[in-house]
């Protein structure tokens, strides 16, 4: 397992101020995705444009290229762009966590104690909720900087094989151990494990499925999120066995759409009804595998952060993907009203608590954190809770059912998760805004 380092005294403590400028999304130097014809030859596109093949998205027909000279990544893509052969090209863009982006930052303290009495469970009545599903027997995949996989709070909450193995993977280090790289004074470090407690908070019934892959600083680049994604669906990549996450977690995200990240949300929720370009078509034979887990499962619910610009018009991706069976999920506060750093507009279904956050920390802590990352897990697991009481809905049911559930928001037209609501399937009221 990963060292985890003590020094905890080095991180700062004011858990709400939000950057005015938000730090850039850039790419990997060189690296560029395409998504190719059905028959066309990757080793003769490659030798055409001057690249070299990296990697390959599964059977699908999308490629990881590298350029093979110090060119104009620019010039290089547009010449992709003309060439008949390629669906599309793009950059492979590095996303980060809501909190790198606006620096958002947290405060160590409280105990389990705090994280269960916190106001978060009362404001989306989990306790009712409780009365009648935990989630038991969904998984939930956590895609994120990792997590410690032995804190006290979360030790017998990990998904296992067949076998009784820990099924995790690092993207990042390219082994099997999802444990929390770097120390306490990485920009990332505890991200992940924050999340996955506030999963196990909703849904305490629920097992995780933990896979790393954002590094120390909170940062990773989508093709390996995409990876993860695809894998998080099916782990043993055998269709036919329901082994795979029902419910997927996206704390994380970029500022620049891209067709690779498009992809693999549709493709994980099984929607591909968006008015997206011809990469929409799946009927490629690379894509056989997940037709097959489309056709036996309907699809893993993904939710992701909104983001935490504090804006009507930034938009966050995976979570302005708009694909069915997906949730875009803003924070609030405990007053109900939208956190001032939440991003707001109508591409955002629902909030969801996300402001001084009680969750666990690397070491076997604790942490106060705000952000749309604390508010997504939460809306998470409240999707493991319904997923429970009904396994063989589609994405797409259970996302309908959150949001026909919800309340009013607070000084907001962004409608507020309501776990008992949802779970019991009844219309509940809306609160008293103060």
């Amino acid at each position: 397992m990963k060292a985890f380092s003590a020094a905890l005294g080095s991180l700062a403590l004011a858990a709400s101020a939000v950057a005015q400028t938000p730090a850039p999304d850039g790419a990997l130097p060189g690296e560029i995705v395409v998504m190719l014809q059905t028959g066309a030859s990757v080793h003769d596109i490659a030798r055409r444009h001057r690249l070299t093949v990296l990697d390959q998205f599964g059977q699908r027909p999308i490629w990881r290229l590298k350029q093979t000279l110090d060119n104009d990544t620019t010039r290089t893509l547009a010449s992709l762009r003309r060439d008949s052969r390629i669906r599309f090209a793009e950059p492979n863009v590095i996303g980060q966590t809501p909190e790198r982006r606006h620096l958002l930052v947290w405060a160590i303290g409280s105990g389990s104690g705090s994280w269960a009495a916190q106001w978060a469970p009362q404001a989306l009545a989990l306790p009712q909720a409780h009365q009648l599903s935990t989630g038991t027997g969904v998984r939930v995949a956590v895609l994120d900087s990792g997590a410690d996989l032995a804190h006290p709070q979360l030790a017998g909450r990990w998904a296992r094989d067949a076998a009784g193995r820990l099924l995790g993977r690092d993207f990042v280090d390219a082994d099997a151990d999802p444990s929390e790289g770097g120390s306490a004074g990485d920009a990332g470090w505890g991200h992940g494990t924050h999340v996955a407690g506030l999963v196990a908070l909703a849904a305490p019934g629920a097992t995780l499925l933990p896979a790393r892959v954002l590094d120390a600083s909170g940062r990773g680049n989508l093709w390996v999120v995409a990876e993860a994604l695809m894998w998080a669906l099916d782990p043993d990549g055998n269709p036919a066995t329901d082994d795979g996450a029902h419910v997927v977690n996206l704390s994380l995200g970029t500022t620049r759409p891209t067709r690779l990240l498009n992809t693999a949300i549709e493709l994980a929720t099984c929607s591909d009804d968006d008015d997206n370009e011809d990469d929409d078509d799946y009927s490629d034979p690379g894509f056989d595998a997940d037709r097959a887990r489309c056709d036996l499962r309907g699809g893993a619910v993904v939710v992701a952060a909104a983001g935490n610009g504090g804006s009507g018009t930034e938009l966050q991706y995976p979570a302005a993907e708009g694909a069915e069976g997906q949730l875009a999920i803003a924070a609030t506060q405990a007053d109900g009203r939208l956190a001032p750093f939440a991003n707001r507009g109508t591409w955002v279904q629902l909030s969801a608590p996300g402001d001084q956050i009680v969750s666990t920390l690397p070491g076997g802590g604790w942490a106060t954190w705000s952000g749309t990352s604390m508010a997504a897990p939460l809306a998470a697991g409240v999707a493991a809770l319904v997923r429970a009481r009904q396994p063989d809905w589609k994405a797409v049911d259970v996302t309908k059912r959150l949001q026909d559930r919800s309340v009013a928001g607070c000084g907001t037209s962004i409608r507020a998760l309501h776990a008992h609501g949802a779970v019991a399937d009844f219309v509940p009221p809306d609160p008293a805004c103060r």
